[in-house]
């Protein structure tokens, strides 16, 4: 699985709602100033919240569908197609690499195609899902993030999208730019120190952290963030994206590398 590359970047980006391509949402042009100072990469490995299995799944997209995986939003937001080129051989290879299932049919979710759709518009670059499994554990997606690392060296830039503070109860859905409560600003800080420091085992330990239990009610949102720490391997880290939406829900998005 070799092309000669330099090292591939992490993202971790908080893909926000599905209309959020409709609304153009200012951190949109975060997401696109991010895309243009990257290095093109071979392929994308994309690290969908999105997808959620009961072990690890490599996602090929033979058929090039667009999933439209929500109800209830704007009819222009169906319309949306993200179709970029498969690759079912590196998909199969990469889920034998790793041990993980394969399924070529399954197409890419909204956790793939919105931020994808801002950051590499023209569609050409060979892009592969994997799963989240919260069933088995946030050990379990920091080592197999750790497996990711020598991805990186052929040319490959892996995607992790999710959010980090994510619950739909507690948001402010007629104000866009409600400021955020005490527990989710208590929780967005100590992830933040977590990640400034290296220190995946606090990541990993998120219930300890302050406002946990209302930031994290479930944690398919928050595993691809530990998966994203795990493969940058030790590369420092940047925030270049740290907004709020409807009062409790984080924008807030890193690169490490």
């Amino acid at each position: 699985m070799k092309d000669s590359q330099t090292r591939m970047p992490v993202l971790f980006i908080a893909h926000g709602s599905p209309d959020i391509l409709l609304q153009r949402d200012p951190v949109l042009e975060l997401w696109r100033r991010e895309a243009g100072i990257l290095p093109r990469p071979q392929r994308i490995l994309l690290l969908s919240a999105h997808w959620e299995t009961a072990d690890f799944i490599v996602g090929g997209n033979r058929d090039r569908q667009t999933l439209h995986d929500f109800s209830g939003f704007p009819e222009a937001l169906y319309a949306c197609q993200y179709r970029p080129p498969a690759d079912e051989e590196w998909a199969a290879q990469l889920a034998g690499l790793l041990g993980c299932g394969l399924d070529q049919r399954r197409g890419l979710d909204h956790a793939a195609w919105v931020p994808l759709t801002v950051m590499f518009p023209q569609q050409d670059i060979p892009v592969t899902q994997l799963s989240v499994a919260p069933a088995l554990g946030a050990a379990a997606h920091r080592a197999l993030g750790r497996r990711l690392v020598a991805l990186r060296e052929s040319g490959v830039l892996i995607i992790a999208s999710g959010v980090i503070v994510h619950n739909l109860s507690r948001l402010h859905w007629t104000d866009g730019n409600a400021r955020p409560e005490g527990w989710a600003e208590s929780f967005m800080a100590a992830v933040n120190e977590a990640v400034f420091s290296g220190d995946g085992e606090a990541l990993q330990a998120w219930h300890s952290l302050p406002g946990a239990a209302l930031a994290v009610p479930t944690p398919e949102h928050f595993l691809p963030l530990l998966m994203a720490q795990a493969a940058a391997d030790g590369d420092p880290p940047r925030l270049f994206a740290d907004q709020w939406r409807y009062g409790n829900l984080s924008q807030h998005c890193f690169r490490w590398g």
